[in-house]
């Protein structure tokens, strides 16, 4: 008996010292795990509890471990995708903004901002409508979100022109419940432009297509029932069907040069290209309508190797259009004044006559296709209406830029500036 009590007393000193060692472990363990706690509400994902802890212990601290790791790891994941996106956002032209059910911003991109006039940083979490300050760019927003379906509009404010796309998000392609909308707002100016300038374009070509043939269908017609009109009438009606023929010839010539401007920006052949000797030559060409207006050219020079790298034939077009635009325009034994300059940085050419000048409410769309000032006069002087159209085109396509001074019953000046090229270059 006395055997059996010492056994009993051993073992449950044993366990005595057992359970306090487990206790200690204990606490160390309750203590070590709140200190990993407290740094991952820190936001300290990569807190970690020592890992010296056996049994149950030790598996249950390299289970946290094992699980702020792999937090740590989504949370990076996360970092990188949402800077991915931001960055994705911010090189995206189209505002973009992302809205939840109850409208408020959960994301916008910097061209939101500008469109919507928003420079503060702090926009998460904010109420739609204290982002968009214009009532009715915010109304149409809204009405299209209201429809709870992909939904899109056009809107003018001022002087742009938007398509607005609203898009609702759902959890899946399946889901009826909306939990927010994506807007897409585009600056479609430049595209409403260029598609009116085409629409005007074409309809200005085929009514001056249509002009010179209904004028020639016409007389082809009376010549062709009345073969008895005597050889006088006959002469003048066939001089009237070749000067409309002609009058043909140059539009679709001015047509297809202004094609070939606009379609083969990148293509064209440049070379170094004698400004004087291309002037000269320009002179040249229209030597026969200088005498018939009896037009004086003053040209002279200073420097007669200025040299422009540029295609030759583009370049001797600008400068033929500008001279035969100024003798046209110019008074009967007027003159007509060509200066070429250059400085460190650029070469000047300017054109000046002492012609019936340009009004000034006209000036700034005389380089528009087939705009005339006076129709009745152009019409008369054998314009087509797409010269300085054409010389508009080829001096932006050289890098260059053109001003006209003008008043009226006084004459126009017209000056085209291009970049200097390297003289050693281009000799």
């Amino acid at each position: 008996m006395e055997a059996i009590m010492n056994v009993l007393v051993f073992l449950l000193a044993a366990a005595t010292i057992l359970m306090g060692k487990y206790t200690l472990s204990l606490r160390r363990y309750v203590k070590e795990l709140g200190k990993a706690y407290d740094e991952v509400t820190k936001g300290n994902y990569m807190a970690q509890i020592n890992s010296s802890f056996s049994g149950d212990l030790g598996k249950a601290g390299k289970s946290f471990n094992l699980m702020t790791k792999e937090i740590y790891g989504n949370i990076e994941t996360l970092k990188d995708r949402n800077s991915k996106l931001k960055a994705i956002l911010k090189s995206i032209s189209n505002g973009i903004v992302a809205i939840d059910k109850e409208q408020n911003v959960l994301l916008m991109n910097k061209a939101a901002k500008n469109i919507f006039d928003y420079h503060e940083t702090d926009y998460e979490g904010r109420p739609f409508e204290m982002i968009v300050k214009d009532q009715r760019l915010l109304l149409c927003i809204l009405d299209l979100f209201h429809k709870r379906e992909r939904a899109h509009t056009q809107l003018h404010l001022g002087t742009v022109d938007y398509k607005i796309n609203v898009d609702p998000i759902r959890l899946d392609d399946n889901d009826k419940i909306v939990i927010g909308a994506i807007v897409n707002i585009e600056d479609i100016t430049e595209r409403i432009k260029l598609e009116t300038i085409r629409s005007d374009f074409v309809a200005n070509v085929t009514h001056e297509l249509k002009t010179p043939l209904t004028s020639i269908n016409g007389f082809v017609e009376t010549l062709k029932s009345n073969a008895g009109i005597n050889k006088a009438m006959r002469t003048k009606f066939l001089d009237i069907i070749e000067v409309e023929s002609n009058r043909l010839q140059r539009l679709i010539d001015d047509i297809l040069i202004l094609s070939f401007i606009e379609g083969n920006k990148s293509h064209y052949s440049n070379e170094p290209v004698n400004f004087a000797d291309t002037i000269n030559e320009c002179i040249n060409l229209v030597s026969e309508t200088i005498k018939d207006k009896n037009v004086t050219i003053d040209f002279s020079p200073i420097d007669n190797q200025i040299y422009l790298k540029s295609n030759p034939d583009l370049m001797k077009q600008l400068i033929l259009n500008l001279i035969d635009n100024a003798i046209k325009y110019s008074k009967e034994e007027g003159f007509v004044r060509l200066t070429l300059l250059e400085d460190s940085k650029k070469v000047l050419f300017s054109v000046e006559d002492d012609g019936i000048g340009i009004p000034s409410e006209d000036i700034d769309r005389i380089f528009e296709r087939f705009y005339r000032v006076d129709k009745a006069r152009s019409k008369k002087v054998g314009g087509t209406g797409l010269g300085l159209a054409i010389v508009k085109h080829i001096v932006l396509n050289l890098n260059g830029n053109i001003k006209v001074h003008s008043e009226l019953n006084k004459g126009s000046k017209f000056i085209i500036e291009f970049p200097k090229n390297d003289k050693d270059d281009s000799k």
